[in-house]
């Protein structure tokens, strides 16, 4: 597979740019803000109501603190030409196995694997 193609580098932008945990947190203060707008709409509200916004509130704070202290994953050096553009982006993070599968994958790819 031709490493600068968009699916070879797509699954690493999708990490560093952390989609998922963004769309998460989106959909979760969107879901915080309706059960608030309901539970205040209730005439009556009871103990199980009370409870269920309580838990979500309290979630909150898990998810929240899942998302602060995440980070994206260790990344390779990405070259990208574009026509007569080249784009370089590099990390500090690399680890010596990163560096030996990538020899490794590049030995087998010469061999035709």
């Amino acid at each position: 597979m031709n490493k600068n193609s968009v699916w070879w580098n797509a699954p690493e932008y999708f990490s560093r740019w952390r989609l998922f945990p963004r769309a998460f947190i989106s959909m979760y203060i969107y879901l915080l803000y309706d059960v608030v707008q309901w539970f205040m709409n209730l005439p009556d509200p009871n103990t199980q109501q009370a409870g269920l916004v309580s838990v979500l509130v309290g979630s909150g704070a898990a998810w929240f603190g899942l998302y602060v202290n995440s980070s994206s994953t260790k990344f390779e050096q990405i070259e990208v030409r574009s026509g007569n553009t080249t784009i370089k982006s590099s990390d500090t993070r690399d680890t010596v196995i990163e560096h030996k599968i990538a020899e490794k994958y590049e030995e087998y790819e010469e061999e035709g694997y």
